[in-house]
């Protein structure tokens, strides 16, 4: 695959996280954008092309960030997020992103493994928290009350509650990696 046709497809891919709505009635024009932006930048060889890919990604990154963020914030907002399951998926990554970014910029031995586990670990924590937390909001948005059962809302902190510690665990213990210290395990 050469350079244009892959920077297309993970443009393209990129776009799949926008909103539904704002993916039907965008993308079409924005992959149009992104082709002339990529044309131009290529007739222009004095700019860095990693400079330019990366500054149209984080500014597309940050779009759908937008995006998802104002589709939580109208209406129902547990209504989005249940017809749009990926908002939980969406609200780790942009948690976990951070320590990923410092990660690759602190490594000292390119040659070692990225530590796929244990960021598949870090994303996966928040979405069950995420998860778990939704039906709590929801009774509560209804004027149910949450207390009604008490044995399912004990358990319920009581996951939370170890979620949350086992997350603030994991990035206590690799903090020092993510910083890039040397013989950091």
């Amino acid at each position: 695959m050469n350079e244009k046709t892959t920077a297309h497809a993970l443009y393209r891919k990129l776009l799949t996280l926008y909103p539904r709505n704002f993916k039907e009635q965008f993308s079409e024009s924005m992959e149009q954008t992104f082709n002339d932006l990529y044309n131009e930048q290529k007739r222009q060889a004095d700019r860095g092309f990693f400079s330019f890919m990366f500054r149209i990604f984080v500014e597309t990154a940050l779009g759908i960030i937008k995006e998802n963020i104002l589709l939580l914030a109208q209406g129902n907002v547990m209504k989005n997020i249940l017809t749009n399951l990926r908002s939980p998926s969406i609200i780790s990554f942009i948690l976990v992103f951070p320590f990923m970014f410092l990660e690759l910029a602190n490594r000292r031995n390119f040659h070692e493994g990225f530590p796929i586990a244990l960021f598949g670990l870090m994303w996966l924590l928040p979405v069950v928290f995420i998860l778990i937390l939704m039906p709590m909001s929801r009774s509560l948005r209804t004027g149910n009350s949450i207390i009604t059962n008490p044995i399912i809302l004990l358990i319920r902190v009581v996951f939370l509650a170890l979620i949350a510690w086992m997350w603030l665990g994991l990035l206590i213990d690799q903090m020092p990696c993510f910083l890039g210290v040397p013989n950091c395990d």
